[in-house]
């Protein structure tokens, strides 16, 4: 894959997330994707089943996509949240380059397979409006040449202040409040695809 076609396809999975169309943004992903941020640690795609709940249990979700599942929830309470994404900068990475085979020659070949972007999203959490700003590093993998894994990166104490209010301003530098996020995330994003599965079924 060249840097141009890198690029493209970042490009074409931002410009689908921006119009909300899930279906295009996962035309771009490897079925092994992952998903990182300081409120969603590593989320895959991979089909597993949920160890914290024995098979026939209530809770039990059969189909863990959960970065999949996070995107979905997003964007289908966009409305709701009056979710606005703006994106820009798309770059090759800083020392990614990768040595790979050539299909046909055989011989060996230097790609990129790094990509990094800056991508803004705008919403309402908890009633109070939230401007994020987020730095995104995609990873393409080399076998499917989609994107393998995406991690962004914000400053979680301004994130917190905006969206928690007082209890960010004061609390937003600690790891417990940041873990109580990830907990709430983790709850929310759980009981949406039991909704959803549920839905389908």
């Amino acid at each position: 894959m060249s840097v141009t076609s890198g690029e493209q396809l970042v490009e074409k999975y931002l410009a689908a997330y921006k119009a909300y169309d899930l279906a295009a943004m996962d035309a771009c992903t490897d079925p092994e994707f992952t998903f990182s941020d300081p409120a969603f640690p590593s989320l895959n795609c991979k089909y597993e089943p949920r160890s914290s709940w024995p098979i026939g249990h209530p809770n039990f979700v059969s189909v863990a996509k959960q970065a999949k599942g996070m995107f979905s929830m997003f964007v289908n309470n966009r409305e709701k949240n009056k979710m606005e994404l703006e994106y820009k900068d798309i770059k090759k990475g800083i020392n990614d380059l990768t040595v790979c085979i050539h299909p046909i020659y055989l011989l060996p070949l230097l790609t990129h397979r790094q990509y990094t972007a800056t991508y803004t999203v705008r919403y309402i959490f908890t009633g109070r409006p939230v401007t994020n700003v987020i730095q995104s590093t995609f990873t393409i993998s080399p076998t499917s040449n989609l994107l393998l894994s995406q991690v962004d990166a914000f400053p979680f104490y301004t994130w917190a202040k905006q969206a928690l209010g007082l209890p960010g301003l004061l609390l937003g530098w600690t790891g417990y409040l940041q873990s109580q996020v990830q907990h709430n995330a983790g709850q929310s994003l759980e009981k949406y695809m039991k909704k959803a599965e549920a839905t389908s079924s």
